[in-house]
């Protein structure tokens, strides 16, 4: 017998790359979202006010060219929409009217006049919306004075910087009982989290040398508290979370925070144990691999951690998931102790292995907390902005300034936790204080996040929150 013949094999056919939505060698891919990609196409802008804006046809193009027998209206417009941006400044007048009684019992006096409008600043020229404006371009977006200033010069408003800067001291004191309520409601939190940066105040102080203070932020789930200090002291966090706290903080290896006491538990950052690995990689050529291998078992602690979250507490997956991010913690104290065992292990592994086993206590307390997080990235995220400002306007000229710069950023980063458009709530906040005559609401529980209506959650709450 012959040899038997192979088996043939179906030769798989591929649909070409043009068929299947995809380029072929020579086609150049458009920019953006393809036509069929989730979220593909504009989002209708259908909350945003609108106004309607007539185009016709020239007089000399409403007739034929060859014959010029006019053409007749055809039913309907073709429509297109457009987003426009309009900054302008308005000159309001407020106009009192006045009354002259004309009975004879003269039971009023004189001319009687309409009710002065209420302002924010006494005998102020400016609207609370201006100094919405002027609030949010400085505190959220970074923008000094001078820059605020100049923009207003383009827009045809020419404002001296003491005029600004005389009316802020005064919208401090508005701003400063918001503050002490939402510090109140941080203290009375559980866990936090925890950072510091430096801050200039370009101001005198007895006992201080130079002018670099400290910007302290704790991060709550419904908080964000801004400290400005002189020091960097463990005095700071201890002011800022009070003599009553108890819970635990989320923070970097910095001393001032393993100063805090017994009623205190430090959950240290994994974020900045990681990053003496990747010094090291970066610093010696020779230890990357090393570096690398511990860099990745850093990130499977993770993903044992993200996997175990996704689970509810008391179910058989998260008991699952537990069980594996423990054995990883597990093998990594043992892998960290082999190496350290070495007698002749490079030094710059050492160190950061000793760091890694001095700290242990603190980078382990997620595994029994599953809600602590493993690092302290929320704090550092919530510098990014003030130190944006930083960059801009160098720090602050006066402690009154500095003082109000932490409110601000408070309430600011407190309302966006909140999924609260700062915008809104301030035209309300202002518009209220002017109400009461430029004083603070006599009440100010109706403003904080946590106890808003329904009504003022719908009025100023984010529709849809930006990143």
């Amino acid at each position: 017998m012959g040899r038997p013949r192979a088996m043939a094999r179906t030769k798989k056919i591929r649909t070409p790359l043009a068929e299947r939505g995809g380029f072929c060698s020579g086609q150049r891919r458009n920019r953006g979202k393809q036509p069929g990609a989730k979220g593909h196409g504009r989002k209708p802008r259908t909350r945003l006010p609108s106004e309607e804006i007539l185009h016709d046809l020239p007089e000399d193009a409403k007739c034929c060219p060859r014959c010029g027998k006019s053409f007749d209206p055809f039913p309907g417009t073709e429509d297109s929409d457009e987003i426009h941006w309009d900054v302008r400044f308005v000159r309001r007048v407020h106009q009192r009217k006045r009354y002259l009684p004309t009975c004879p019992c003269k039971a009023v006096a004189g001319i009687v006049t309409a009710p002065r409008h209420p302002k924010l600043i006494r005998k102020g020229m400016f609207s609370c919306g201006f100094w919405v404006e002027v609030l949010l371009n400085k505190y959220l977006h970074g923008m000094p004075l001078c820059r605020i200033i100049k923009t207003l010069a383009m827009e045809k408003l020419s404002v001296s910087p003491g005029t600004l800067t005389g009316s802020l001291k005064q919208i401090g004191e508005l701003i400063q009982p918001l503050y002490a309520a939402i510090l109140e409601r941080c203290r009375a939190a559980a866990h936090w989290h925890m950072d510091e940066t430096r801050w200039m105040v370009f101001a005198e102080l007895a006992g201080k040398v130079g002018h670099r203070w400290w910007l302290w932020v704790a991060v709550t789930a419904d908080t964000c508290v801004y400290l400005l200090d002189p020091t960097r002291s463990s005095a700071v966090p201890k002011n800022l979370l009070g003599a009553e706290a108890k819970g635990i903080i989320s923070a970097d290896r910095y001393a001032a925070y393993k100063a805090l006491g017994e009623n205190i538990s430090v959950a240290y950052c994994w974020t900045h144990a990681r990053r003496d690995f990747v010094k090291v990689r970066q610093g010696y050529t020779k230890l990357r691999s090393w570096a690398d291998g511990w860099i990745a078992r850093i990130a499977q602690l993770y993903r044992h951690n993200n996997e175990r979250l996704k689970f509810e507490s008391d179910s058989d997956a998260f008991a699952l998931a537990d069980r594996s991010l423990r054995e990883s913690i597990e093998q990594l104290r043992q892998t960290r102790d082999g190496e350290l065992a070495q007698s002749d292990l490079h030094r710059a592994k050492r160190k950061v292995l000793q760091s890694m086993r001095n700290h242990w206590q603190g980078l382990t307390i997620f595994v029994d907390h599953p809600q602590i997080p493993m690092d302290n990235n929320e704090a550092e995220r919530r510098l990014r902005s003030p130190v944006i400002g930083r960059k801009n306007y160098y720090g602050s000229g006066s402690i009154w300034s500095g003082a109000l710069s932490a409110y601000l950023f408070t309430l600011i980063q407190t309302l966006l936790s909140n999924n609260i458009n700062p915008k809104q709530f301030l035209l309300d906040y202002f518009d209220a204080c002017a109400t009461n005559g430029g004083r603070t609401p006599d009440n100010l529980d109706p403003f904080l996040p946590w106890n808003l209506s329904e009504e003022r959650k719908n009025k100023w709450q984010y529709k849809e929150l930006p990143p």
